[in-house]
């Protein structure tokens, strides 16, 4: 663990690294959660065409996707605004706020459970796994925010 050292020209405490890192992964994935949420509705019959016609995609996943895609703007809304709120958790840890914390935590879980509510689609492990291991990953520089 990186100890917490002041920033000698302003008195600040310096960021350790690996937080850095996992706010930058965060600033990317949320970017890219909220772009998709805003272009994935007025695209979507475009794009569940292209997955019909798709004969290399498997057909035991085409189901699932093409609910997804056809899911509506109300879902759409939801997975933006989380995604937004995932990303202000990000920027206030990157400014050491332990609040941030609370906000991403709380908006990752729910971008793991709104598919399950709003369309009825199974969580898989694998997103219960990462969503625990990044919320875990930022729990551990919890003592370094204020």
């Amino acid at each position: 663990m990186e100890n917490i050292e002041n920033n000698t020209e302003t008195g600040t405490p310096k960021r350790p690294t690996f937080l850095t890192v996992l706010c930058i992964l965060t600033f990317i994935s949320a970017g890219m959660g909220s772009m998709s949420a805003l272009f994935t509705p007025p695209f979507s019959d475009i794009m569940v065409e292209f997955v019909k016609m798709n004969p290399a995609f498997d057909e035991t996943m085409k189901p699932e996707l093409i609910i997804l895609l056809q899911a509506g703007w109300s879902y759409y809304l939801m997975i933006f605004v989380l995604s937004i709120c995932s990303l202000t958790g990000a920027i206030l840890m990157w400014n050491l706020k332990k609040l941030g914390f609370h906000f991403y935590a709380l908006s990752n879980l729910g971008l793991l459970f709104v598919p399950m509510f709003m369309l009825g689609t199974a969580i898989s492990w694998g997103s219960i796994l990462f969503t625990a291991s990044f919320i875990g990953m930022y729990a551990i520089h919890l003592k370094e925010m204020k």
